[in-house]
């Protein structure tokens, strides 16, 4: 029985460790937290990541714990429409809202019920590339394949890849989640995600993840700092955003801040380690799409042909597959926040470029893969 050890039981991590388990091999996750504990927000999944939640198995759990937009509505900072958008016909899918902690515990419960172990409070330090995760205290644990999917600062990566310097980018954001009714949505219409962005860098989403829970986003230059405080100030933003007032005022001590970052190490896989998530591919929220590429990333990996070649092979396959759409979606989210693309962002996921991100099928193209290696 193939062994692997998962540093990070985030999203990736998680996924990783369903596939594996489910075709055999003896997995363990390991998260640093003494608990599964996702930070407090909402997160977008597109077409390209329900499918990957429905190949899981995950289709009910769709249905009943996402909230489907209907309508993507940009404005102005005065809460004037700039553009409407039906998210079926400008991405050519679904968008589904979720509360980030619904994912983890869809993911975790799936994980447990294939086989999988979840050790809690298990500190990963690094990874040996010959197949070994290390712990906090000294421990090795012996793998055939270990992943890193141990976040933006990854340990493991540092240890394989050495220490690379991380994308900094000119925005940051608050994040939380707040109690919403009928009455903050235009015709109460508690499927239509709204965002409104102001000519001195400031942008407000607020993208309901059920009838009563809604995800509210603040961004802001970095060089903006009042508009980084936590707490928020109220009266700040409610001068930039004049409409938003009843929203500002019951954020209370909610949020937040964290300044975007990214990274693109020079390869995914280093020996028997490999690279998912953020570990390999951290990329700034414009596009919405770091969650379903760290998906995209863990599934094509958890359903590799690993009986079909020497590791490297498979590994070197797999990160030729997917990497080239990851690479242009961190750059496409890149040019977003740098304000090189899209400088409004009136066009956001509408532009036709990026239907193949949006559309991408990675179960799809797993199962085809591994019909033609039989």
């Amino acid at each position: 029985m193939p062994v692997a050890e998962v540093s990070g039981a985030g999203i990736a991590g998680l996924t990783a460790a369903v596939l594996l388990a489910r075709r055999g091999w003896k997995v363990r996750v390991h998260e640093r937290s003494p608990e599964l504990r996702a930070s407090g927000n909402g997160i977008t999944i597109f077409e390209n990541g329900i499918r990957v939640l429905e190949a899981l198995d995950l289709a009910p759990d769709v249905v009943s714990h996402g909230h489907q937009l209907n309508r993507f509505v940009i404005c102005r900072n005065t809460g004037e429409t700039v553009i409407e958008y039906d998210p079926q016909e400008a991405t050519g899918g679904r968008i589904v809202m979720f509360q980030r902690q619904e994912i983890v515990d869809l993911l975790s419960r799936a994980a447990l019920a294939a086989g999988a172990r979840i050790s809690l409070a298990s500190r990963v330090v690094g990874a040996d590339p010959q197949g070994a995760l290390l712990l906090e205290g000294g421990e090795r644990l012996e793998a055939d394949l270990v992943i890193g999917a141990d976040g933006i600062h990854s340990n493991v990566r540092r240890s394989v890849a050495g220490d690379l310097t991380l994308g900094k980018h000119r925005k940051g954001a608050i994040r939380m989640l707040i109690p919403t009714d009928a009455s903050d949505f235009p015709d109460g219409n508690l499927y239509m995600a709204r965002e409104f962005n102001h000519p001195n860098g400031r942008r407000v989403g607020i993208l309901p993840c059920s009838t009563t829970v809604s995800y509210m986003i603040l961004v802001s230059l970095r060089s903006d700092t009042p508009a980084h405080a936590v707490p928020i100030d109220p009266s700040l933003w409610e001068d930039s955003f004049p409409t938003l007032g009843r929203f500002f005022a019951r954020v209370g001590t909610r949020g937040h801040y964290d300044a975007y970052h990214s990274i693109s190490p020079p390869s995914w896989h280093f020996g028997r380690c490999a690279l998912v998530g953020d570990a390999a591919h951290g990329m700034t929220p414009a596009l919405g799409q770091g969650a379903c590429s760290s998906m995209m990333t863990a599934y094509a990996l958890g359903s590799a042909n690993f009986e079909t070649a020497a590791l490297d092979t498979v590994l070197s396959r797999w990160e030729a597959g997917i990497r080239p759409l990851i690479d242009f979606t961190q750059k496409f989210a890149e040019g977003i926040t740098e304000g090189r693309l899209d400088p409004n962002n009136e066009v956001f996921f509408a532009d036709p470029s990026l239907r193949p991100i949006l559309e991408a099928d990675i179960p799809r193209q797993a199962r085809e893969q591994a019909s033609e290696h039989a």
